[in-house]
């Protein structure tokens, strides 16, 4: 037995097709299911994809490798481990790091300089 929504789905086609005049009973009505036309209009949204893609691997040392990834993707970067860099390298990352979580100052306010007296013509009746 069919869903209880795909029924109503149906009988609302069926209802359509025979309410329409007969030039227009030819045209094709689409479901609200996802097809191939949807999936070329935007990315297609999966957890996980039925396939594994190549995908280009730069490692930590600069060296790249192919392999099969399981999301399609161009490149993909291996992070760098903290414990083997040297503390200089190390105090210049968290430099760095410090700089982008700094938070933006803020813009100051604009002032105002609007005069209701000026417009109270407009909303005031005569």
């Amino acid at each position: 037995m069919a869903p209880k929504g795909s029924l109503l789905r149906l009988l609302w086609q069926h209802v359509m097709t025979r309410a329409a005049p007969g030039s227009c009973r030819h045209l094709y009505m689409s479901s609200w299911r996802a097809d191939c036309n949807r999936a070329s209009l935007t990315r297609v949204h999966r957890q996980t994809y039925a396939r594994l893609y190549p995908v280009l691997l730069v490692k930590q040392d600069g060296s790249t490798i192919h392999i099969r990834y399981p999301e399609p993707r161009r490149m993909l970067t291996m992070p760098v481990d903290l414990d083997s860099l040297s503390p200089e390298e190390r105090r210049a990352r968290f430099r760095k790091r410090e700089g982008q979580l700094k938070k933006k100052e803020e813009e100051p306010e604009l002032g105002d300089d609007f005069d209701v007296e000026q417009y109270k013509q407009f909303w005031t009746k005569k």
